[in-house]
């Protein structure tokens, strides 16, 4: 379905006139705008410059034809259709370059694997965001307290692939075993047999009965069993 994009001004002349980058940009530009998820202001639309073509005078609109389905950040081509007094004239292939900012949170600092991420180790900075493969973090307070999945330089932004939650208790730590049944709570000594972030289930065991039991890791020393 040919889709129809707002047209530029009148620009009449003997010769004719021509289809150039400056032309068709702003109704480019326009049209993406329109079908991104992102804001407005977020946004950098960049038109490769193309070989002018020349088409009548007369009212001049274009209409973009065979419409990207995605339009993610990187390079596109659009097929874009120059029509004067309502008439088809010229179809011309303009690839656009498009790229996605924001601000996210930045590494000050280099951070080591399995490092915790503290106040200090971040801020927040307007980056271009458009070859990330993963979501970027927009607030400090989402990733103090994290821990690093992998080490990472200073000015480096942190996305959801980059961190992960703490590893609160390790193999062989000495923990505590909580036991609660309706208002009965009953600890006990125990080793932990595999290690576990907040909320993991991991194995167990008590130390007095040598029971090897699966638990719910509460905090870096308790873990909650049934």
């Amino acid at each position: 379905m040919l889709l129809l994009v707002s047209g530029s001004s009148t620009y009449a002349s003997n010769q004719g006139q021509t289809l150039t980058k400056e032309r068709i940009e702003p109704v480019l530009r326009q049209y993406v705008f329109e079908r991104v998820p992102w804001k407005r202001e977020n946004v950098d639309i960049r038109l490769v410059p193309f070989q002018p073509v020349i088409v009548p005078s007369g009212e001049l609109t274009f209409r973009v034809l065979k419409p990207n389905q995605s339009l993610a950040p990187g390079l596109h081509s659009f097929l874009v259709a120059a029509d004067v007094a309502g008439r088809e004239e010229a179809r011309v292939w303009v690839k656009t370059e498009i790229k996605v900012f924001d601000e996210v949170v930045i590494t000050s600092v280099p951070l080591a694997h399995q490092e915790i991420v503290g106040a200090k180790d971040v801020f927040v900075a307007r980056r271009d965001i458009s070859s990330l493969s993963s979501k970027p973090f927009t607030r400090v307070d989402d990733v103090v307290g994290r821990q690093m999945v992998r080490a990472v330089e200073a000015n480096e932004v942190l996305t959801q692939k980059s961190l992960e939650r703490p590893t609160l208790i390790k193999r062989g730590s000495t923990i505590t075993l909580v036991y609660e049944t309706g208002s009965l709570r009953v600890e006990t000594p125990g080793t932990a047999e595999e290690g576990g972030k907040m909320g993991d289930f991991i194995q167990v065991k008590n130390a007095s009965s040598g029971k090897v039991l699966r638990g719910v890791v509460l905090d870096a020393r308790i873990v909650r069993v049934n």
